[in-house]
């Protein structure tokens, strides 16, 4: 009776270190950059312009919540004027280069690239021009 709870006892404890070693291994699986993600090799910061470059970005990670009758924090993105209200208040960029860790990091469920954020930076530091 001994030796069949000893095995008993083996059992368990192997079973859990399989556990915790599975649990361990799988969640060192992340990639922090998106960068090497993504194979990105350049990330073009002459010439920002709203057109081409912030309001794709704009479209892609923001409108989805803050649009329409009533947009998320009462904040419009869905045109020029309602992002450059925002940056002249300085909201926009204080929430883009939040730490991801920041509950109050824009956008919430997506994860910007640092060459999305040093383009939108630019470009405001440009003056955030229609262009």
């Amino acid at each position: 009776m001994k030796r069949l709870t000893n095995m008993k006892r083996l059992t368990n404890k192997n079973i859990f270190r399989i556990l915790i070693f599975l649990i361990v291994s799988n969640t060192g699986c992340s990639y922090d950059n998106i960068e090497e993600k993504y194979n990105r090799d350049s990330c073009e910061l002459s010439n920002v312009s709203w057109n081409d470059d912030v309001s794709p970005i704009i479209n892609n990670f923001c409108v989805g919540c803050h649009q329409g009758s009533s947009p998320s924090a009462g904040l419009d993105l869905s045109s020029y004027s309602g992002v450059k209200s925002s940056v002249d208040q300085e909201t926009f960029s204080i929430r883009v280069n939040m730490a991801r860790s920041n509950p109050l990091k824009m956008p919430p469920n997506a994860v910007l690239d640092s060459c999305i954020i040093e383009q939108i930076n630019i470009w405001i530091a440009n003056g955030a021009p229609e262009n």
